[in-house]
Parts: structure tokens; sequence; C-alpha cells
């Protein structure tokens, strides 16, 4: 299982940098003003834009190592992340529960899905700056999806996980020998 979900993070990653540089430019999907929207449906209806794939022609080399900054810390931090997801299940499939090697590596994918979300989220924010700067589209206020704040939410949950690891390590460490 750990196979196929590193080689499923090396394909969305091959698939990011082939959808990012097209043969048309960097293209690359941004919020927009809420000034470009009310365009109506074929059906009548009105609509709201708030995110536009854009392609940026000529795009500098700032801008490239942006895009590719964000694809390789998601990636190197998937796979990190898998890697000691998989110490983790060593360690608890050999009945070490709450050995320091656990505790070690719930406190390490905690970190990287802290460390690498914050990361992708200013990296993410700076390019999309960039490119509607580059489309001459304005400025958005900070839009923060979901995916961020869930993310934030895990660690917090794997936060509190380690937390009760290393309590239960002393209380195992407290009762060893006792009968």
């Amino acid at each position: 299982m750990a196979a196929a979900t590193v080689v499923g993070i090396i394909v969305v990653a091959v698939i990011r940098f082939t959808g990012a540089f097209t043969s048309a430019g960097l293209s690359l999907e941004v919020p927009i003003p809420e000034s470009f929207g009310a365009q109506h449906a074929p059906s009548g209806a009105s609509m709201q834009v708030t995110q536009a794939i854009v392609t940026v022609t000529g795009a500098d080399a700032g801008l490239v190592t942006l895009v590719c900054s964000t694809i390789l810390l998601a990636a190197i931090a998937g796979v990190a992340g898998v890697v000691c997801y998989l110490l983790l299940t060593v360690e608890v499939s050999r009945s070490r529960t709450f050995s320091r090697r656990s505790i070690r590596m719930l406190s390490a994918i905690s970190a990287i899905i802290l460390i690498s979300t914050t990361g992708c989220y200013l990296l993410d924010s700076a390019i999309a700056r960039a490119v509607r700067t580059a489309a001459d589209l304005g400025e958005v206020g900070a839009i923060t999806s979901l995916s961020y704040w869930m993310a934030f939410a895990i660690v917090g949950a794997l936060g509190l996980i380690a937390y009760a690891f290393r309590k239960g390590a002393a209380l195992q460490r407290e009762t060893d020998g006792l009968v």
C-alpha cells in the first residue's frame, strides 16, 4: 500500500507539472477579483466567477521556481509522510505501540503536515499574486481553501495522539516490573 501511495504521489506531481507547463505557457488556476464576474449562463442565471485558469506566456524564472517549489514540496512531504507512517505501522505491528520511535513518527508526521501545508499555502499565495499581476487581473484578498484548514485540524489531532502516546509510554514505564 505504501508503494502504491508513493507511486500515486509521484503521478500526481507529474500531472501537476504537465498541467502547469503547457505549450501555450504557464497555465494555473488562480482566484480572481469579483469585478470580473456577473456574466450570464446560457439559462439566464447570473454567475459569479471566483477562479480562473490563467495562461501566462513568457513566465519569468521566479514564477517558474515558485510553481516547481510548491509541486515538489507537496510531493516530498507526501513521500516523507508515507515513510513515517510506514515506520509507525512497523512499530505497532511489533507490539511497540508506545515506543520512542512511535512517538517520534507521530510527531514527525504532524510536523511534516504543518510545515508543508504552511509552505504550500505561502507558495500558492505568491504564485496567485504573480499570475494575477502578469495577467493584469488585479489583487484579490486572501483566499484560504478548506484543504489548508483541514490540514491544521489533522496536525492538532496528531498532536493529541502523540501526547496520548507519550502518556502511554510513561504509564508503561511505571508499570514495568509490576505483577
